[in-house]
């Protein structure tokens, strides 16, 4: 058996391993919890699997967190359950991108499975959860504002105001509600083009963003906001506060914006120029940041992480500081592939493969997260977005089955 096929092979056995009553927990080893990001993006993998086993594991991760929403229609960020994982022993909220990866979940298991039932049962707390995240909109520019950590970088790493990654998840989650309701003959719930075009003004800022910034209501001076103004801008900036952006590169969010079809056909070319120039992918697919912080600023607080343990400090090319996390890496080998990038593709997707492979502990690891420049696994492993992330792409290179 050839590297590819047998990392697919492995991966779906760390899915299998990480497979509770409640769904998908995050780490076999570690992560005795059910997360909502990680926990969809194990079922956005697992469904493109023919193992029914998998595809019923998906099922009753979605189950389980919307059974825990709250009145006001959050999803939990995360069930942490017991020892032996038959019961939640606690419930933690606060992140905003959980409740639109639920979203996104409801919508791809109905997809791989054509259950209507499932989907009625559903379409009450999918509207829930959609109006709680409308809430999270504190002007009329049509995207969300998140308070600190409040998405899958929740360290001293911390994003704040509008967020790119939220936003990216915010347009996909009522794209995909507005398709479900069509399904049932019920009204599309908002305008979800609306929320791309102002991704666009916002996060790729040219002179005519100014005036939309300003007139949204957002900040109430934009001299500031104009100096993100680059003609030759070769990705979306990271976040946007009151007075401040922060002009790096989330490469998650754009590689998000490249498969939810947010960039258009130039902006696209550009980012993913901008990953082959800046190296990302090496050694392994891929950097989440990129620069990385290197001294104290309004991205990265480094007194937190003397009270954090060592694998999730974030000095430079550590854990979100352009640390290289292989779940991420299957998405941007996603995103080459809905480029046309075929060739480039196929050669990450080797490289994933082997990031996977090495471990500290054992072979076939799925590491949460690996050194950024020497590659040196050091978080937690059998991760089960590790593996769904290599899932993803796999399915994407050989096979051509695209989950977005």
């Amino acid at each position: 058996m050839n590297l590819l096929d047998e990392c697919y092979v492995k991966a779906e056995e760390v899915l299998l391993r990480n497979v509770t009553k409640f769904g998908f927990k995050a780490s076999f080893k570690y992560y005795n919890s059910v997360w909502a990001r990680d926990g969809v993006i194990a079922c956005l993998g697992a469904n493109l699997t023919d193992n029914e086993k998998l595809v019923e594991a998906s099922k009753r991760t979605i189950e389980s967190l919307g059974k825990l929403q709250s009145e006001t229609g959050q999803i939990p960020n995360v069930l942490i359950l017991n020892e032996e994982g038959t019961r939640v022993e606690k419930v933690s909220w606060y992140a905003v991108d959980a409740v639109a990866w639920w979203i996104i979940g409801v919508w791809n298991h109905f997809f791989t499975t054509q259950d209507e039932n499932f989907l009625r049962e559903m379409w009450p707390k999918l509207k829930k959860a959609y109006f709680w995240l409308r809430c999270q909109q504190n002007d009329d520019s049509a995207l969300l504002s998140s308070c600190e950590a409040a998405d899958w970088m929740d360290s001293s790493i911390a994003r704040r105001g509008k967020v790119l990654y939220n936003n990216c998840l915010w347009f996909k989650a009522v794209e995909c509600i507005n398709q479900l309701a069509k399904i049932l003959g019920e009204t599309e719930v908002y305008n979800h083009e609306r929320i791309k075009e102002m991704i666009n003004v916002f996060f790729w800022p040219t002179e005519r963003s100014i005036n939309m910034v300003a007139d949204s209501g957002f900040v109430w001076r934009t001299d500031w906001y104009e100096e993100s103004i680059h003609p030759e801008r070769e990705h979306y900036t990271n976040f946007i506060s009151f007075e401040w952006y922060e002009g790096r590169c989330d490469v998650l969010a754009n590689v998000l914006t490249i498969i939810f079809n947010i960039a258009d056909k130039e902006k696209k070319k550009k980012i993913i120029e901008y990953f082959y120039k800046k190296r990302l992918s090496n050694p392994y697919p891929i950097k989440v940041l990129n620069p990385p912080v290197w001294v104290s600023s309004y991205a990265w607080n480094p007194k937190i992480d003397v009270y954090r343990p060592n694998q999730v400090h974030n000095i430079p090319f550590q854990y979100h500081n352009a640390g290289i996390w292989p779940y991420v890496g299957g998405f941007y080998v996603l995103a080459l592939t809905k480029s046309n990038e075929k060739k480039k593709a196929k050669t990450e997707l080797k490289k994933l493969a082997e990031a996977n492979k090495v471990g500290k502990e054992m072979e076939w690891e799925f590491n949460e997260w690996l050194h950024g420049k020497t590659g040196k696994p050091m978080g937690a492993v059998l991760q089960s977005w590790s593996a769904a992330g290599y899932l993803i792409a796999y399915k994407a290179v050989m096979e051509g089955e695209i989950v977005f």
